[in-house]
C-alpha cells in the first residue's frame, strides 16, 4: 500500500526512513522530563553492582546495546571518548548489555578498550526504560535524575557532546 502511495521503491525507502525518523523523535520526546528509573546491575568484568542512584548530581548517559549490534560497536569508541573528556566535570557513562552472553560482553569491552562500566542488563531494566527493543538506545539523564534525552540509534560524537555540555 505504501508503494502505491509513494510510487517507486526509491520513494518507498525514503518514505519509510522519514516515518522511522519521525517516530523516533516522537518516542524520544515522550521520555524527556520523566524521572529515570533506578536500577542495580552487575558490572560484567568484576561483578560489582552499580546503581543509577549513586550518580545523583551527575549527568549520566545510559547506553543500551547488544553484542551483535554493529552500529552499537561503532558508536562505543565515541562514547568512551566522551566519558574520558567529561568524567572530571560530573559526567558518567553506563553501558547496559541486553540479550548478550557475559563472556561475549567481556570480550567486546576488552577488544574496544572501554573505560566506563558495562553492566549485564536484564528484562526488568529493559521494561523499566520502555521495553528497549531498538539498539542502540541511549538515555541522557540530568543532574536531578530526569531523562533529558532519549536517543534511538546512533548519533555523532559532536551532537552527543552538545547535549551533555548543555546539562553540565
Amino acid at each position: 500500500m505504501l508503494k502505491k502511495i509513494l510510487g517507486s521503491s526509491r520513494h518507498l525507502c525514503k518514505g519509510l526512513f522519514l516515518v522511522i525518523c519521525f517516530l523516533s523523535l516522537v518516542i524520544g520526546v515522550g521520555a524527556a522530563g520523566k524521572a529515570a528509573p533506578d536500577f542495580t546491575l552487575p558490572d560484567i568484568l568484576q561483578g560489582k553492582n552499580y546503581s543509577l542512584s549513586q550518580y545523583k548530581g551527575k549527568v549520566v548517559m545510559v547506553n543500551f546495546f547488544t553484542f551483535f549490534c554493529m552500529p552499537c560497536r561503532e558508536e562505543m569508541p565515541d562514547l568512551n571518548k566522551l566519558y574520558n573528556d567529561y568524567k572530571g566535570k560530573g559526567f558518567q557513562v553506563l553501558g547496559i548489555g541486553l540479550s548478550s552472553d557475559p563472556t561475549q560482553l567481556r570480550f567486546l569491552v576488552k577488544q574496544i578498550g572501554l573505560d566506563y562500566p558495562v553492566l549485564a542488563g536484564n528484562d526488568q531494566v529493559s521494561k523499566d526504560y520502555g521495553n528497549v527493543e531498538i539498539v542502540p538506545t541511549t538515555f541522557i539523564i540530568d543532574k536531578q535524575g530526569n531523562i533529558a534525552h532519549k536517543i534511538l540509534g546512533t548519533r555523532k560524537k559532536e551532537e552527543l557532546a552538545k547535549m551533555i555540555q548543555a546539562l553540565l
